[in-house]
Formats: C-alpha cells, sequence, structure tokens
C-alpha cells in the first residue's frame, strides 16, 4: 500500500517546496545570528519550575501515608519554590520586551 500510494501520489516539488523551513522562519538569513539573553532565561526558568511541580503529583498520592512530617517538607520545598519564582519575578526575568 505504501508503495502504491508512493506512485499514484502527485509529485511536482517547487523550490518553494524544497527550501527548509525552520520554527516559522522561511528563510534563516545566518548561522551567526544571536538569540536574546532573555529568551534562554525564560526557557531555563520554565524547565525548573515545571520539573519542581513534578515532585507535586508523588507527594499527592501518598499524602495521607506521610503525614505532617511530608506535609512539613512539601511546604518548606513549596516555600523555596515561590521565593524562587518571586525572586525571578522581581527582577523581571518573566517580562517580555
Amino acid at each position: 500500500m505504501n508503495v502504491l500510494a508512493g506512485k499514484l501520489a502527485p509529485s511536482n516539488p517547487s523550490p518553494s517546496k524544497l527550501a527548509p523551513y525552520e520554527c516559522g522562519v522561511s528563510e534563516p538569513s545566518s548561522i551567526q545570528m544571536r538569540w536574546p539573553v532573555r529568551f534562554a532565561l525564560l526557557a531555563m526558568l520554565f524547565l525548573i519550575f515545571d520539573v519542581e511541580a513534578l515532585f507535586f503529583f508523588p507527594w499527592a498520592v501518598i499524602a495521607r501515608e506521610l503525614g505532617v512530617q511530608g506535609l512539613f517538607a512539601m511546604s518548606s520545598f513549596f516555600i523555596v519554590l515561590g521565593a524562587g519564582y518571586v525572586y525571578a519575578r522581581s527582577r523581571g526575568a518573566l517580562k517580555w520586551r
């Protein structure tokens, strides 16, 4: 079926169809193009907070088994996470200018 579909499908490549297409940029201008530092900073912050948020699910599943000690541990984790968020926001890391 794949061979038959490949033989029967229309094929009329044009220069625009054969040109590379990367992330909404139709023609990449240069390899030496500089990325804004804010883009990388925002991406790293997203990864950090996303991975840290993954720790909430296992805790929520066994929260009753952990008791008060587990609640204290997760509260301290949440306070550190919140302090990091407040610090990043106060420094303007989450503003896209």
